[in-house]
């Protein structure tokens, strides 16, 4: 019990006790502790007359006591810390989740400024504001989940997490509470009253790989990317990864791999698609494309990529090429020189595709060579980027420009022509005559056809030659020939005397020249040649362009476009004669 000390009024009928509250000190009504509690203490209280006062009080609750006048309160214990816990359910919050945790006091305080609360939330602790509460013996402080908070049972970081911070809390009495808390984890603590995980721990991508094996692979070849990330992640919709495949990039949907660390992009090689070293396009290749992946929290991922090309990258990672791109013909050609090929000539014709090609079967190469148009086999250059047909002129081809019959006449033949990605090549030809085309790159004449003989004339005009008169005899065939040594026509010129007539001119045009001097004795009153076989090599040759040999058969004697035919030349040799002498005169 307090002791109190007089300390004025003497002389009065009011006497003061001036009581100073005591830590220690309590009482729900103050009072006096008995009706004997005022004593003399040594002292004296008397009236004017000398007469000592009754010292004896009311009884202590009574109307005239102190307790009956007055309502004080004595209160000097401090308000304590009696629990921590949080209205928010037990679970797992993520990144800008809000948790109200709430501190419970012994007894009803009021708060003014902005007192803390620390809690431990891994490498950085959470610093968390006083929202609400004053007033009442539960405070409230909102915590909101920042970026890199993580904690697998929440609670404050010690006994002395909550602080000030500047500000107050106090009881009614104005008494600044104990603001010491139980130990983390221990009972009443935070940890104890709650299982609240704080994850704010984004999940990042730590590599990006394919589960394909390394190697070239081609058009319709499905090769799967595997992204992997710190943690399981749950995938709404279909995020898209984008890959660089050269002039159009593949943009790659999502697979599987929902609720693990792994996901997977089917990703289908296409046609035009191309890379050395496949990567995807950059470092946000990966979108969601309205889709989402979370973490088990559900805090949305980091989808940022290393860099292409860097470490544990998708190019750093595999070695896989992608060849989407179908070989095509350049061009047609032939190793042969322009000019006229016959019979059995063989020439080398040249496909040229725009990369190496590999061959299996035998794949062949229609030409248009007249009435029956040639199909020509493969025959070389399986693993370099032209192959070779190697055509044999038959005897009755004929083309006065070597081409192939359209744009689809190379054919596989149950064959196969892939490049070294396994894509199948792409057979169109440049069109016939035009740029690129056999018949654009050369000049090959194709004739099997035998020149033959048109007919047999003279440039000398109708009339009468005698002895030493020179008559050219011009033997045309169907078209230009070439003549080596001395051929002759023999023409009838008399019963015992026919003239042997040697060549003289015209190779390398279609008219050949046999120049017929007239000799002594030879006659004929229409000259033509002895027969159709007058017209003979002589140990010479009569060849096209082509090296066919000539047909030196002759149209008959007299017949049409025979020498007598087409022209009256009359040859006489023989001198006059006086046949009679004789007179007129009787």
């Amino acid at each position: 019990d307090a002791v109190v000390n007089y300390t004025s009024g003497s002389g009065t009928p009011t006497l003061v006790f001036n009581y100073t509250v005591a830590s220690g000190h309590t009482s729900s009504d103050l009072d006096y502790a008995s009706t004997s509690a005022l004593a003399l203490n040594s002292g004296t209280v008397n009236d004017v007359a000398g007469n000592a006062s009754i010292l004896t009080l009311s009884s202590p609750g009574s109307v005239t006591s102190l307790g009956g006048q007055k309502g004080f309160i004595i209160d000097t214990t401090p308000a304590t810390i009696s629990s921590v816990t949080s209205s928010t359910n037990n679970g797992t919050y993520k990144i800008n989740d809000v948790i109200a945790i709430t501190v419970a006091f012994s007894e009803v305080v009021t708060v003014s400024g902005t007192p803390q609360l620390t809690l431990e939330t891994g490498s950085s602790d959470a610093v968390v504001n006083y929202t609400s509460g004053s007033g009442s013996s539960n405070l409230v402080f909102n915590y909101t989940i920042s970026e890199g908070h993580q904690s697998s049972d929440l609670d404050y970081a010690s006994t002395s997490a909550l602080a000030l911070n500047g500000g107050s809390i106090l009881d009614a009495a104005g008494n600044a509470s104990t603001l010491t808390l139980v130990a983390p984890g221990a009972s009443n603590s935070l940890g104890d009253s709650k299982a609240i995980v704080v994850d704010g721990v984004i999940a990042t991508i730590s590599s990006v790989t394919s589960s394909t094996s390394n190697g070239t692979y081609k058009i319709g070849d499905a090769i799967a990317v595997v992204v992997t990330f710190s943690e399981a992640v749950t995938v709404a919709g279909v995020p898209q990864l984008t890959l660089e495949t050269g002039s159009s990039d593949a943009v790659v949907n999502y697979t599987s791999g929902s609720g693990g660390t792994a996901l997977t992009f089917n990703y289908t090689v296409a046609e035009g698609h191309t890379s050395s070293d496949l990567d995807y396009a950059s470092a946000s290749a990966l979108a969601l494309n309205s889709g989402s992946i979370l973490d088990g929290a559900g805090n949305a991922g980091n989808l940022t990529l290393v860099s292409p090309g860097a470490t544990n990258s998708l190019g750093a990672a595999s070695a896989i090429v992608v060849d989407g791109v179908i070989p095509t013909v350049l061009s047609v050609s032939s190793t042969a020189q322009d000019g006229y090929y016959n019979y059995e000539d063989v020439i080398p014709l040249t496909i040229t595709f725009s990369e190496n090609i590999t061959v299996s079967g035998t794949p062949q190469l229609t030409l248009e060579t007249g009435t029956s148009d040639a199909t020509v086999n493969y025959t070389s250059g399986s693993g370099s980027s032209t192959l070779i047909f190697n055509y044999t002129v038959s005897g009755s081809h004929m083309s006065t420009d070597l081409s192939y019959v359209a744009t689809s006449s190379l054919a596989l033949n149950s064959s196969t022509l892939v490049d070294g990605a396994g894509n199948s090549a792409a057979l169109t030809l440049p069109t016939p005559g035009g740029t690129n085309s056999l018949s654009g790159n050369k000049a090959i004449v194709i004739d099997t056809r035998y020149p033959t003989v048109v007919d047999v004339t003279s440039s000398v005009d109708n009339g009468t030659y005698v002895l030493g008169d020179v008559i050219p005899i011009i033997v045309n065939f169907v078209e230009t020939v070439t003549v080596s040594g001395t051929p002759q026509i023999t023409l009838a010129t008399g019963n015992t005397s026919n003239a042997v007539v040697n060549y003289t001119s015209g190779s390398g045009s279609s008219a050949l020249i046999f120049n017929y001097e007239v000799a002594q004795s030879h006659s004929s009153d229409d000259l033509d040649y002895l027969t159709s076989s007058s017209l003979v090599l002589n140990s010479g040759s009569i060849l096209d362009l082509a090296g066919n040999p000539g047909v030196l058969t002759l149209a008959e004697p007299g017949a049409d476009n025979s020498l007598g035919d087409n022209k009256d030349i009359v040859i006489d040799t023989a001198l006059p004669a006086a046949v009679s002498v004789s007179s007129t005169i009787e």
